[in-house]
């Protein structure tokens, strides 16, 4: 039985055994979405996931992070919430708040900030074991609602997620046959958005990888701002989005209806051009 397998195995498991599983993902398949198209370049996807409001809404501030208990530590995570080991150094868990279809978090066992440097080995290697799957990554600052403790997350492929560079926001990509190759180029780019952030432990990304067709596919989205301003506005002007790895594919959560109706092009424009980092 292939990693694959294995992962569909689980979730028809928890489906029959975690009812808060069951109903997420009962959820999850009748959200709404719309599509915003500019081009055959340029497009994005909204979804309504009203679910996703604690991850959108989440304290990242330092000492809220070490006053809460680790959600993704194994002591503290639900008791039905069961996991496949993955490279004696992961869990891969079903995640309970999902915005794909087989939404996964593997989680590193060791509780250790969130780093990709040294571990988007890692991710390749995961991601070449589900070919079905894009496997992703939220920088500390950029998405991640549990900056404290490693992870990854997956879920299956679709187009807007697999999205490159486009006129809307900054996408660095790599392609490669030769997983060396893939590492060594994302080490290069890894540096370069080092020297232009050179005060943060990481520079500000998110990264989506995905297996195809014996091609290693890297995207990095250099990041300059957490989250934008409507994320603070009040009134009419507030939209509560947090972009993460998805959001910067282009694939936008929302998680008020308000929001999804409301935005358009004007407001993705802006949202992209406040917090994607613009790489000459």
């Amino acid at each position: 039985m292939n990693l694959q397998e294995e992962i569909n195995n689980l979730f028809l498991n928890q489906q029959n055994n975690w009812v808060q599983l069951k109903d997420a993902i009962e959820q999850l398949n009748s959200v709404k979405s719309k599509q915003i198209k500019w081009d055959d370049n340029n497009c994005a996807t909204i979804q309504y996931n009203p679910s996703r409001i604690t991850s959108t809404a989440a304290n990242i501030d330092k000492k809220h992070i070490s006053e809460r208990p680790c959600f993704l530590c194994e002591k503290n995570r639900p008791t039905e919430q069961m996991s496949i080991p993955f490279i004696k150094k992961y869990a891969i868990l079903c995640n309970p708040f999902p915005i794909l279809k087989n939404h996964l978090t593997i989680a590193l066992h060791s509780h250790v900030p969130q780093r990709i440097r040294h571990k988007i080995a890692d991710m390749l290697t995961l991601a070449e074991q589900l070919d079905d799957y894009i496997v992703f990554y939220n920088g500390p600052k950029c998405g991640a609602s549990a900056p404290d403790h490693f992870h990854f997350q997956a879920g299956l492929k679709s187009e807007v997620l697999m999205q490159g560079d486009n006129d809307l926001r900054s996408c660095l990509s790599i392609s490669s046959e030769d997983k060396d190759e893939a590492l060594e180029l994302f080490e290069e780019v890894y540096q370069y958005l080092s020297s232009l952030q050179p005060k943060e432990e990481e520079p500000m990304l998110n990264v989506i990888s995905y297996y195809e067709k014996g091609f290693y596919n890297i995207n990095i989205f250099p990041r300059k701002l957490h989250r934008p301003t409507q994320y603070y506005s009040e009134g009419n002007n507030k939209i509560l989005i947090s972009p993460g790895a998805l959001d910067m594919a282009g694939l936008l959560i929302t998680v008020r209806e308000e929001d999804f109706i409301k935005i358009g092009k004007s407001e993705i424009e802006d949202i992209y051009n406040q917090v994607s980092l613009l790489i000459i």
